[in-house]
């Protein structure tokens, strides 16, 4: 059943009941974002803060460990010492927005077109660097997908799993794992999904038995080590059904 552009679904999580600790470093991140609050700007201390918030101590430093561990603040201590606004780096920016994208919901559609656009990347890494034990997975996943292709819980999830262990042969930290985190946004929204096109794709079938043979041809690209072949199987995996 093919499907318009108008039908692609956005997912919307319903965010759990914050704990006392969380609402503290939602306030204090929302606080240092409205105000524009730069790199070394004094917040507080820590107990200008307790009372700010009129939190305890400890729910203020369990606050303050996850504000730490995600860039937002330093901890300075003694004499003119307290809580300032962290100098975020670039990553750190770009991991709280990928955060956020996942606490709020994004189109599926929208994930997969970027998923589509790091297949390049991910399948020449592959073909490049492949091991002989990762032939051998490629291999026995494609085996059990094959065996599970047309069931449309089963064979989704199979696709996924080799698309994943792709993935994880490249060498570069980021790429993989933008990549990874990518398939495991587009498998939980579409999880338990028995819709021909789970992936808001307009005229996508996922369990075709042409679909099967283009990842059939992707690993037989990176067995060979055959740069050109990779890509025409890349194109053909991006293309088909779009």
């Amino acid at each position: 059943m093919a499907h318009t552009q108008d039908d692609a679904r956005t997912f919307q999580r319903v965010a759990p009941a914050q704990s006392v600790a969380d609402r503290v470093v939602s306030e204090v991140e929302a606080m240092i974002k409205a105000e524009e609050l730069t790199p070394g700007h004094r917040i507080g201390t820590r107990q200008e803060l307790c009372e700010q918030f009129g939190v305890a101590p400890a729910t203020l430093g369990e606050a303050l460990r996850v504000l730490r561990a995600r860039g937002s603040v330093d901890l300075r201590p003694g004499p003119g010492g307290g809580i300032f606004v962290a100098d975020q780096s670039p990553l750190i920016r770009l991991a709280h927005s990928v955060l956020r994208l996942r606490q709020t919901g994004a189109p599926v559609h929208d994930v997969v077109k970027v998923l589509d656009a790091l297949d390049e990347a991910v399948m020449g890494d592959a073909v490049v660097h492949r091991t002989d034990t990762d032939i051998a997975d490629l291999d026995a996943l494609m085996a059990e997908i094959a065996d599970h292709w047309h069931d449309p819980v089963e064979g989704l999830h199979g696709n996924w799993r080799l698309h994943r262990r792709i993935a994880e042969i490249s060498p570069n930290a980021v790429l993989r794992t933008f990549y990874l985190n990518l398939v495991d946004y587009i498998e939980g929204e579409t999880s338990g999904s028995t819709d021909d096109a789970d992936l808001s794709v307009p005229g996508f079938r996922p369990d075709t038995d042409e679909r099967l043979h283009i990842h059939t041809a992707l690993i037989e690209a990176i067995r060979s080590g055959d740069v050109e072949a990779g890509r025409k199987a890349v194109l053909d995996h991006r293309t088909l059904g779009r």
